[in-house]
């Protein structure tokens, strides 16, 4: 009897092992697969998400993924000269301004103790047209920003608390729809 008790107490504690070891591993036909830190932009919320992490990690190339060929910033009109800058100017400034907060752009003098940008708000609203022209899914958000830079200790500080207005239109990118933003409006806040 302590012989037959012995041996099932020993296969009850296989089979457990075996279900434990068993039920609990990886399933080897659908390995996890990591998520990329930069989704592909197919849709509008993406792209937002994407600029933001942009800025966080002051990167150039994802940020300039965004933005459509035509893309243009608008700046506020109570802002001094220029009114608009093109896709390639905002890059350039916006490029500069990420070399400055890595401490890499060559002026030392220009480096970056701070650089945040954080928006508010995600309401998205669909526009038939743009520029004059029908465009078919697309989209704007208005959004409050706050906006800092600062340099050498805080001796230099810009900070901007207003509205933006991004634009988003549907890509064709290889087969897929993505989204870009095409147009940004920096707008000051309702008194």
């Amino acid at each position: 009897m302590n012989w037959l008790t012995l041996w099932r107490v020993t296969a009850f504690a296989v089979a457990a092992s075996a279900l434990i070891a068993l039920g609990c591993s990886d399933d080897p036909t659908q390995p996890k697969v990591a998520k990329p830190r930069y989704p592909e932009a197919t849709t509008k919320d993406i792209v937002i998400s994407n600029f933001l992490l942009s800025y966080k990690d002051r990167d150039i190339e994802q940020f300039e993924k965004l933005l459509h060929e035509d893309y243009m910033w608008f700046n506020q009109a109570s802002s001094a000269p220029p009114e608009y800058y093109t896709r390639d100017e905002d890059i350039a400034i916006t490029g500069n301004m990420f070399l400055a907060a890595r401490h890499t752009h060559p002026e030392s003098n220009l480096w970056l103790d701070r650089l945040d940008l954080t928006l508010y708000g995600a309401v998205w609203v669909e526009i038939v047209e743009f520029n004059s022209s029908p465009c078919e899914d697309c989209w704007e958000t208005t959004r409050d920003y706050y906006f800092v830079l600062m340099t050498a200790g805080g001796a230099t500080t810009y900070i901007a608390n207003d509205l933006v207005r991004f634009v988003v239109v549907p890509v064709d990118l290889n087969g897929n729809k993505i989204y870009k933003i095409i147009r940004c409006d920096d707008m000051p806040k309702p008194l």
